[in-house]
């Protein structure tokens, strides 16, 4: 790394929207003057074989950061003819002592060979706001995944508690890319039961679909509603919402067998980060833990032990 003010970041994308907010929000969170190039990976190496002549014009990477098995190799490639930290987040399909730093959740529970930050969950690039208007909760929705079988009338039936049990509190739901399609229906008939039963629990859940938000709609509420129910499968949104500081409550699916996820969602309840409702009451419990936005604690190692040294050997 050369000394200067200017850090330049190669950030290598893979396309899938999830694994590059986690990159984003870890280049943000440095909170240094950056140079930011932001290399698309479409077929493993291929990109880099063929777009070699354009990646010699770049400027020389101080650090390289990716997420997802598409970019690994070509993080590599592009540090043995380029230079730079090569930094992967989430357990790499490769050797991890090959990248010069892995950001590896804790349920992933990796203890072999090279250099890992362990962090609670997903990098998020999400602002903790405490002054929130308890009279407001949002109602996120996953869907279809590889970890839990999608239920659509237990979701259901659950929203439907969570809105009878708190009448005092104004829920916004909100879909996601992978929520089916026919949900949407379920939803506009779950309003009509609810009208059934009171207009009032009708006003008090308001839908909107993912197709037609904007990219901050959800962040944006994160940071005025004081509660959250999200569905399991979303670990990327409980991170958020974790890190916003809301309170998180979690709607059950059923999982398809122990895996990461749920140990991961263990470790969160046991910490007391999240609530699991256990009497069909549907209310919210927990005492607001502050959880540390984990984005901001990997730039601050990768500062200190990455760049400020660098510099000092430069000095």
């Amino acid at each position: 790394m050369r000394l200067k003010k200017e850090i330049i970041v190669w950030r290598f994308l893979d396309g899938k929207i999830g694994h590059e907010k986690q990159s984003l929000a870890l280049v943000k969170s440095l909170n240094l003057e950056i140079k930011l190039l932001n290399i698309p990976i479409t077929n493993l190496i291929i990109t880099i074989l063929i777009n070699i002549r354009k990646l010699i014009k770049l400027p020389r990477p101080d650090l390289i950061v990716g997420v997802g098995h598409r970019v690994h190799l070509s993080i590599l490639i592009a540090k043995f003819l380029f230079g730079g930290k090569s930094i992967v987040i989430m357990k790499p399909s490769i050797p991890v002592h090959w990248f010069d730093l892995c950001i590896i959740p804790n349920h992933d529970e990796y203890n072999g060979k090279g250099l890992v930050y362990r962090t609670k969950g997903a990098l998020c690039d999400v602002i903790n706001k405490c002054e929130k208007k308890s009279n407001k909760g949002l109602i996120l929705i996953g869907g279809i995944s590889k970890t839990f079988i999608w239920n659509a009338d237990s979701v259901l039936k659950q929203i439907m508690q969570l809105v009878i049990n708190n009448p005092n509190i104004k829920f916004e739901l909100t879909t996601s890319r992978r929520t089916p399609e026919d949900f949407s229906l379920n939803l506009k008939k779950l309003k009509t039961s609810l009208n059934n039963i009171s207009l009032n629990y009708k006003k008090n859940l308001k839908i909107s679909f993912s197709k037609n938000q904007n990219q901050n709609w959800v962040k944006d509420r994160m940071s005025v509603a004081k509660f959250a129910w999200i569905t399991e499968d979303s670990i990327s949104m409980i991170s958020e919402s974790l890190t916003s500081g809301q309170l998180v409550g979690i709607i059950k699916l059923s999982k398809n067998k122990l895996n990461k996820k749920r140990n991961s969602l263990n470790i969160l309840k046991k910490e007391g980060f999240i609530f699991y409702d256990q009497d069909g009451a549907y209310k919210n419990t927990n005492k607001l833990k502050i959880f540390p936005n984990q984005a901001e604690k990997c730039a601050d190692w990768i500062k200190l032990n990455f760049i400020n040294n660098q510099l000092k050997k430069n000095e």
